[in-house]
């Protein structure tokens, strides 16, 4: 192979008696490396995002979710579930009871999911980074509070400590509804807001109410020690993926063990599929930069078919003289992907740093982060790299087949 080299550079680097060679062939390179450059951004922002909700979501979703995989309720005195609480690995398991709902402040009203936790759960989510006002206080000697998130709060116009209470309303099991009178299918309670929390999305804070677990059992009807969940705090030393097997033996096929990903799968699913379908968008973009290897090989091959006849004369096969052909129109490849990959990595650190390209033009300040999230991850890198390259060791080729073959059929 270092004949084939040797003769494809000096061919790359030396000047042709045609300029527009050079010229197609530098063209070449600059798209290579432009499309590169921008696919190492794109993929980059793309996993900021996902970094960044991930980071917003965190600050509620447990370690590790128990639930039924059929049906909503079960008991949480189960054996198997006291056996996962008693796991060394698990911290904190927190008793959840989650269902439909509505909110109401005067002529204020919202569907909400209410949220029955235990006294475990200020010790399960950081609830502390989460408040946004007043206190995650659900309980006291003399009475039952709500949290509500920051959304929910501007949309039924209802704040901490506020003189008129929330009404909640949930429905009475086995009770149709009669049209001529509707709220007695409901149960309704009054209950003060006590704090705001706020993770900073949208669907989150306008979607979740706290309230006691003992109050949101007697709002549902549920007798004992109900629940639609279990959540775990899992101890930092041990591999959520391990923990989550042990517990999936324990608990057997009944029951589901999600881990924060998981508990977004959907989310976190069009997330992915939307990164893709752009990688593809722009692989092709870059193809067509690749493509222009074809004209400026084909040019070379005619310049140099003098060339070709004296190399074969001195000895070198037809499929040797291919080689050359084909290293040449790679480096040209591979000289714009690396190019474009450094590029890349250095407008990722500059994005990171400085924030050069900012979310809010106008610095109002109503995003989450002023500027776009970047996260290089090597497996993008690895895979850009891999598809450029064969993009372009295949494009190389083409123009190259059938140099010597009408003469020998090599």
């Amino acid at each position: 192979m270092r004949f084939p080299l040797h003769i494809a550079l000096r061919y790359l680097f030396s000047k042709k008696k045609h300029n527009a060679i050079n010229i197609i062939s530098g063209i070449c390179a600059v798209g290579i490396a432009l499309a590169t450059t921008a696919l190492v951004g794109v993929l980059s922002v793309y996993n900021g995002f996902q970094d960044l909700i991930s980071q917003l979501f965190s600050s509620l979703d447990p370690d590790l979710k128990i639930s039924l995989v059929e049906g909503k309720v079960f008991d949480a005195d189960m054996e198997s579930i006291q056996k996962v609480k008693t796991l060394d690995f698990v911290k904190v398991a927190s008793e959840v009871l989650e269902d439909n709902a509505l909110a109401r402040n005067e002529n204020k009203q919202a569907a909400i999911t209410l949220k029955g936790v235990d006294s475990c759960y200020n010790n399960l989510a950081d609830t502390d980074a989460i408040l946004h006002a007043g206190q995650f206080v659900l309980k006291d000697s003399q009475s039952d509070y709500a949290v509500i998130g920051a959304a929910l709060s501007a949309q039924i116009e209802v704040g901490v400590n506020f003189v008129s209470p929330i009404t909640l309303y949930t429905p009475k099991h086995d009770t149709k509804i009669n049209v001529a009178n509707p709220e007695n299918a409901f149960q309704e309670r009054l209950i003060y807001v006590s704090g705001i929390y706020s993770i900073r999305q949208q669907e989150t804070d306008s979607k979740f109410v706290f309230i006691p677990l003992d109050l949101a059992r007697e709002l549902f009807d549920y007798e004992g020690k109900a629940c639609t969940s279990i959540e775990l705090k899992i101890d930092g030393k041990k591999d959520i993926e391990d923990a989550k097997r042990e517990i999936e033996d324990i608990l057997g096929d009944g029951f589901s063990v999600k881990d924060k990903e998981q508990q977004h799968d959907d989310f976190y699913s069009m997330l992915k599929i939307e990164k893709w379908i752009t990688f593809l968008i722009l692989t092709f973009i870059l193809l067509i930069a690749v493509f222009n290897v074809i004209g400026s090989l084909t040019m070379l091959i005619l310049e140099k078919k003098n060339d070709i006849e004296t190399l074969h004369s001195l000895g070198a096969t037809y499929k040797e003289i291919r080689k050359i052909f084909v290293a040449e129109g790679w480096m040209i490849t591979v000289f714009g992907t690396f190019a474009g990959v450094i590029l890349g990595l250095a407008f990722c650190l500059c994005q990171q740093w400085f924030g050069i390209i900012k979310l809010d033009g106008d610095g109002s300040g109503s995003f989450i982060v002023n500027a776009y999230p970047v996260d290089v991850q090597f497996s993008d890198i690895i895979t850009i790299i891999a598809t450029v390259l064969l993009a372009g060791l295949l494009i190389a080729w083409y123009p190259t087949r059938n140099i010597g073959k009408q003469k020998t059929g090599e």
